[in-house]
């Protein structure tokens, strides 16, 4: 069997490892100050950050347009293959559910088959890259859903924000836990949860500390780390970004950490500043 893996802009995945692993990358919506723009297509992360602080209200994001969806999977059908559709989390997004019902509206609904990543970001972009490598190695659909779905599982996304303002402000977590953070000029270290929603997970004073608890997290949770692609998102923070791969690589043998970028669909709830990790746990 021959399959396409698709994902949307959100997955934030290098454009030269998604064209070099054979991923399509759909792209998301972004409304700023009233002006719709497609990431990837017409906006882009430099441009993006550089202006954010000058937007008169926080961008707003929604899923990709169903039309988009529907031209990607029929390209990929009459391609011959059957279509892997990765998309936002089901928790933070409704992307999921119009790809579900785009599904049914293609010529073959049977061969595209949906899956929630219950993530963001570029975790969920090693998700994608590691469902690829497996669909080019089973025989069948249903071997490959049960191995995709192990890994995500085990999938694991904690991140720290300058400030939790835009989350609150986006509805992504309690403006309790925004009150808080604000309050007491904490660094917030949140987590995305096993149902694919934003939680707070600790709370440190400094960036240092952070960086410092991302790592701790990783060392209690992480299994056989030699053989995982450890994952960073930053946006506007590489320096940060280097610190923590450099953190990584003094404390685990890994296989590899490849640093992403923070998107323009997920820095519009996030902003600058924010720094992720992602691991098998």
């Amino acid at each position: 069997m021959s399959f396409k893996v698709i994902v949307d802009s959100s997955s934030d995945i290098p454009f030269n490892m998604a064209v070099s692993a054979g991923i399509v990358t759909v792209p998301m919506p972004v409304t700023i100050d009233g002006k719709s723009f497609l990431e990837g297509v017409n906006l882009f992360n430099k441009e993006f950050y550089a202006q954010f602080a000058e937007f008169k209200e926080l961008p707003k994001t929604s899923q990709p347009n169903p039309n988009n969806l529907l031209e990607e999977y029929e390209k990929a059908l009459s391609a011959g293959y059957d279509v892997v559709a990765i998309h936002l989390s089901s928790g933070l997004s409704a992307t999921v559910s119009t790809a579900n019902m785009v599904r049914e509206m293609t010529s073959a609904p049977e061969r595209v088959h949906i899956i929630d990543s219950l993530g963001a970001s570029f975790g969920y972009g090693l998700l994608a890259i590691f469902a690829q490598k497996t669909l080019s190695s089973v025989t069948s659909w249903e071997e490959a859903e049960e191995i995709i779905l192990a890994f995500r599982q085990k999938m694991r996304y904690v991140f720290t924000l300058d400030v939790l303002d835009y989350l609150v402000k986006g509805g992504r977590v309690s403006k309790t836990a925004g009150f808080i953070g604000g309050l007491l000029d904490v660094k917030p270290v949140l987590h995305i949860t096993p149902d694919g929603k934003i939680e707070p997970f600790a709370k440190v004073r400094t960036r240092r500390a952070a960086i410092k608890k991302l790592v701790e997290v990783m060392e209690q949770e992480i299994t056989f780390p030699e053989q995982q692609v450890i994952g960073i998102s930053h946006s506007t923070c590489y320096e940060d970004a280097q610190i923590l791969a450099n953190e990584i690589h003094q404390h685990f043998k890994v296989k590899d950490v490849i640093i992403s970028e923070v998107g323009c669909v997920i820095g519009s709830h996030t902003g600058p500043g924010t720094l992720a990790l992602f691991y098998q746990r």
